[in-house]
């Protein structure tokens, strides 16, 4: 970043709130973000985008950091070069409406193209796929772009590099946040974007002797793993297979096996085409709800998934049903072309505009029904996986480097830096077996729910106190419409927001870039509405037609 941003960075604002007395002080509307990630970057360009050019209120804008990474944040950060986006360069994109993003800052010279610190291979291809630590630093960029930006319009953006630690909810609508090794700072507006939760612990096996909870960043740990040693992995889908192929890299030698609990495996990603939506809408969810005043039903919601898998030409059954082949065998069938999903493919990433909306429209017994029935085999074929990816995981198989056990049923300690997992259908007439590995890799992805025995201490504090309640469905209770954050008492907190991982219970996927890009642009857009500093349609328009920001 520029030395001015770095000058910034390192103004920790330690002051008190006694320093807000002053009629210039109150008269600054202060705005702290929590996380510096991608949902980070996203809400300031939503800002640049409603903010009136000529608006006359006096913001504050302060991003807080615990690590160094501003911009790329945890997803992003520097880790291994094979770990890679899910998405080609082409479609990934920070902006929802601006798919090309990336591909074009990369195309005009963003960054040095073929650098061994950040690339693997030379070059970007409009369809290739790039490391995650490279789009890591696309973020970087844009963080910068959006900070000068709104500097030029008269906000002041302060980058602190400090954990927040607690939130206290002050009189009206003025919170205090608490960073550890600092006093606390008054804001009147606080928009969490904390990333993902770490992995459930499922076996209670954090604070043992080579157990990896959360998975990355992988350089943590993967280089004290001896190359004959054997490591169990705990899943089978996109954050399990980077995790092989990146030890396979190393030129790991010893047993590599992934335990899951079913035989739901993930698809390969396939080149992206255009699909609209001809059941799966809007306007048919409104007839649905115009019928159905306590929420509609699961049953419902599948009748039009059918008849939009029918139209799309995809088989239902055959599409969620376990697989009946082995793991080896069923990333063969997709690499060979035996099987074609790129129907799905463009259906489901079209459903990204609607499925909040459905997910919102279900009852709460409705929700746990799919939850408990469905969420799983959905999940298991939304996230694909590279076809890079899928390759090297082939190549393993082949090498009987590889082996997926199903049906994993408990993972016990069996001595010192020793661990057995005991796979195999339950019931005293079927058969388990054992196996031993040297290390247990957590790979499960981000926990659906907060309070757990590896939650930040933020979001422990936060519950303790009541300012913030877990949603049953997942994350954390916020208003559908506005993502504002519900107290224990259920009443929205004003100027209080939530974005990415939190917010899964409430509009249920929220793991890819374009819904993190979506929910903090209607954040940032609510805040400018909220303060009576919102501009008309027509500028909005030219600004995003004139895209001045996306140029580097």
């Amino acid at each position: 970043m520029s030395s001015k941003l770095t000058e910034k960075s390192l103004n920790h604002h330690t002051g008190s709130s006694d320093d807000t007395v002053s009629s210039e002080t109150q008269a600054i509307f202060r705005i702290a973000i929590i996380g510096s990630g991608a949902a980070a970057v996203a809400t300031l360009f939503g800002l640049l985008e409603y903010l009136p050019s000529n608006f006359n209120k006096k913001l504050q804008i302060t991003i807080f950091e615990k690590s160094f990474g501003f911009g790329p944040g945890y997803a992003y950060q520097c880790d291994s070069n094979e770990l890679l986006m899910n998405m080609t360069s082409s479609t990934t994109s920070i902006f929802a409406h601006h798919a090309a993003d990336f591909w074009e800052w990369t195309f005009k010279g963003g960054c040095g193209i073929g650098s061994d610190h950040v690339m693997s291979r030379s070059g970007v291809a409009p369809y290739g796929y790039i490391s995650r630590q490279f789009f890591g630093l696309y973020l970087k960029s844009r963080l910068e772009d959006a900070i000068l930006a709104l500097e030029e319009l008269g906000v002041e953006v302060i980058l602190v590099n400090l954990e927040v630690v607690d939130i206290t909810v002050l009189g009206g609508t003025k919170f205090n946040v608490i960073a550890s090794g600092g006093q606390p700072k008054e804001f009147d507006c606080v928009i969490l974007c904390i990333g993902n939760n770490s992995p459930q612990d499922i076996f209670k096996l954090v604070g043992k002797g080579q157990y990896i909870n959360n998975p990355y960043p992988v350089n943590n740990y993967l280089r004290l793993i001896a190359k004959t040693d054997s490591v169990g992995i705990i899943g089978g889908q996109l954050t399990a297979a980077d995790i092989a192929v990146v030890l396979a890299n190393q030129d790991h030698q010893g047993p590599i096996n992934f335990f899951t609990r079913d035989s739901n495996f993930p698809l390969a990603r396939y080149q992206q085409q255009k699909y609209e939506l001809k059941y799966l809408t809007l306007d048919n969810l409104e007839i649905l709800k115009s019928k159905n005043n306590k929420g509609i039903s699961v049953r419902q919601l599948l009748r039009l998934a059918r008849k939009e898998f029918l139209w799309a030409g995809i088989t239902w059954n055959k599409f969620f049903s376990p697989s009946n082949i082995e793991y080896s065998r069923w990333i063969k069938s997709l690499l060979g072309g035996d099987r074609d999903f790129s129907s799905w493919q463009n259906l489901a990433i079209k459903t990204d505009d609607v499925i909040g909306d459905f997910w919102n429209a279900l009852s709460s017994s409705e929700k746990d029904l799919f939850m408990s029935k469905f969420h799983r085999l959905w999940a298991a074929k939304r996230v694909p996986l590279p076809m890079h990816t899928a390759l090297k995981l082939h190549s393993l198989f082949q090498a009987g480097i590889l082996t997926h056990y199903p049906c994993l049923r408990m993972i016990n300690v069996s001595g010192r830096n020793r661990f057995t997992a005991l796979v195999g259908e339950s019931g005293e007439s079927k058969s388990s077996i054992e196996v031993h590995c040297d290390w247990i890799i957590n790979a499960t992805g981000p926990a659906k729910d907060v309070g757990g025995s590896t939650e930040l201490l933020l979001i422990k504090n936060l519950l303790k106190s009541g300012v913030i309640v877990k949603n049953p469905h997942g994350g954390i209770m916020l208003d559908y419409e506005t993502s504002t954050v519900k107290s224990v008492s259920h009443r929205s907190l004003n100027y209080f927001y939530a974005i990415g991982q939190l917010t899964s219970g409430t509009y249920y996927f929220v793991s890819s870039l374009d819904m993190v890009s979506m929910r903090a642009k209607n954040v940032a857009r609510h805040i400018v509405e909220s303060l009576g500093l919102r501009q008309d349609q027509k500028e909005i328009y030219k600004k995003t037609q004139d895209e001045p920001l996306y140029v580097p």
